[in-house]
């Protein structure tokens, strides 16, 4: 029997733990300082205000939607002009997605697997990085581990389940792993004569993502299977260069092997979570482990470009597997050694299991985020730069024409614009928050391509800003733009460049193309 005082200091724990965790992001991430959102958070965005003004989006952008971050951030932007509404978010998102799974953890194998669970997954440098960008993997993850709560009861609520599962498709397409694996267990299961119930065939609620997302790309670009398209469109706008198989396989052993010690802990806990029939935790560890590698491997296979990030949920998946094996293991240890150390089998003895698994996780964790000088660097570099963009906008507003918005024909969702039609040149993945920072059509603001780079032709056209940044992007600071980068005004290739503010040391050009006198 759970009574109201137990309840009460059950909550308690939840909320201080909580708060805790908060803090620990908070400190990493520093999400009141200029509100870091990286390329898709601010893309995110952008989609929400061409929906909701009933507009489509003006030329090819590459983030894959995720409508949930739709909704979420483009509510919280409209309500401050800024993006610290949107990181504080992401990282509250990722903080209860940490609580959820201890939770989760502490069901499958009790209280010091959840002191392991807590501590490595808030020293994660994956799952931290990914809430300082304000991605989607914080947001999945609480609503997996929302689910898998929902189906650890002692009466499974299959129906929240189903709704948790649609929500984190609606932040990450891996979900899709997990409902695929779900509904053919549920298919077979029904063969045999063997569902649990018959509420059990709720769980696939989820799969009404599906017409969420085809909805959302229907308002955005008129076409409501853009979201495959975006993938495969990127491969061919950079030239068909993508990752292949091989490399793909390479990333994924390279990832394993640089956290070799929690990957032979998770295989433990996965097969003493297989040995006891856990079919919730094993289907859920293996869905985001092993078939995410697999999955990603096929992208690789079809030339699908991967990216090192795609990997983040299979840390996670190590890390609870790791959780469980710890969390076993060392109460069993201890139980061996009660007759000849009988302390240990009072509360003195499992409070050093706890310190314990609390210390392996800090161990076994490579980098640990809060103890890693260069963990928190990568951390802390989305927000770095940031500050540093948004330091410069008040000089790119001043410097553009009155009124920087293309007459052409925009060329749609697939197309690329008009380089004459361009107002701003960036730098690389800068372009959707510089798009919505500046309110600035996607036929007017572009990312600078170094190698095309020919004033005689008209790229960069004249009228047009070019902003380059070597801490933002190397490239753009590199031979391609020699020309460009004056320190006073330069006539070159019929048209004249005028500095409009330059830091050589810190790597910052700005220049505006004239005609020449």
């Amino acid at each position: 029997m759970v009574t109201p005082e137990s309840r009460a200091a059950r909550a308690v724990i939840v909320v201080g733990t909580l708060v805790g965790v908060s803090a620990v992001l908070f400190w990493l991430v520093r999400p009141l300082s200029g509100g870091p959102a990286a390329s898709d958070a601010a893309s995110s965005v952008l989609y929400f205000d061409r929906i909701v003004s009933g507009r489509q989006l003006e030329a090819w952008l590459n983030t894959t939607p995720k409508p949930l971050l739709t909704v979420v951030y483009g509510i919280l932007h409209a309500i401050d002009g800024e993006w610290r509404l949107v990181s504080v978010a992401a990282v509250l998102a990722t903080a209860a997605g940490i609580i959820l799974a201890a939770e989760v953890v502490r069901r499958v194998a009790g209280i010091a697997a959840a002191a392991f669970a807590l501590v490595a997954l808030t020293g994660s440098t994956a799952l931290v990085a990914e809430a300082s960008w304000a991605y989607g993997l914080g947001w999945a993850f609480a609503f997996w581990m929302a689910a898998a709560l929902m189906l650890l009861r002692a009466r499974p609520r299959y129906a929240l389940a189903g709704v948790f599962l649609l929500f984190a498709v609606l932040a990450r397409p891996e979900t899709f792993i997990l409902l695929g694996v779900g509904t053919l267990i549920l298919a077979g299961a029904t063969i045999r004569g063997q569902l649990p119930s018959r509420g059990a065939w709720l769980i696939t609620i989820g799969w009404l993502a599906l017409p969420v997302m085809c909805l959302h790309d229907l308002l955005l670009t008129g076409n409501p299977l853009w979201w495959l398209s975006v993938a495969p469109h990127a491969v061919e706008v950079n030239g068909g260069r993508a990752r292949s198989l091989p490399g793909a396989v390479y990333m994924s052993a390279s990832r394993l092997l640089s956290m070799i010690v929690l990957v032979v802990e998770a295989l433990a806990g996965g097969i003493i979570v297989l040995r006891r029939r856990q079919w919730v935790a094993t289907v859920g560890l293996i869905a985001l482990g092993p078939l995410v590698v697999i999955f990603i491997w096929f992208l690789a296979a079809r030339h699908i470009e991967t990216i090192g990030h795609y990997l983040h949920p299979v840390d996670l998946a190590i890390i609870l597997g790791a959780a469980v094996a710890v969390g076993t293991l060392l109460p069993w240890a201890r139980d061996r050694l009660v007759p000849r150390v009988p302390q240990l089998a009072g509360p003195a003895g499992g409070i050093l299991v706890v310190v314990a698994s609390i210390a392996l996780a800090v161990a076994s964790s490579r980098p640990f985020s809060p103890l890693s000088a260069g963990a928190r660097q990568t951390i802390a570099l989305e927000g770095q730069l940031d500050v540093r963009v948004g330091s410069l906008l008040p000089t790119i507003v001043s410097s553009l024409p009155a009124n920087p918005v293309s007459t052409t024909q925009p060329p749609g969702p697939m197309g690329s614009p008009d380089p004459g039609s361009i107002a701003l040149f960036i730098p690389r993945h800068r372009l959707p928050r510089m798009a919505v920072d500046l309110d600035l059509p996607l036929t007017a603001v572009a990312v600078l391509v170094p190698a095309r780079v020919d004033l005689a032709h008209g790229y960069p056209p004249v009228g047009s800003v070019v902003y380059m940044d070597g801490k933002i992007d190397p490239g753009s600071v590199g031979s391609g733009t020699a020309v460009l980068r004056v320190t006073a005004p330069t006539t070159v290739g019929g048209v004249r460049i005028v500095p409009v503010k330059t830091d050589p040391a810190a790597g910052i050009w700005m220049v505006r193309v004239e005609p020449a006198p």
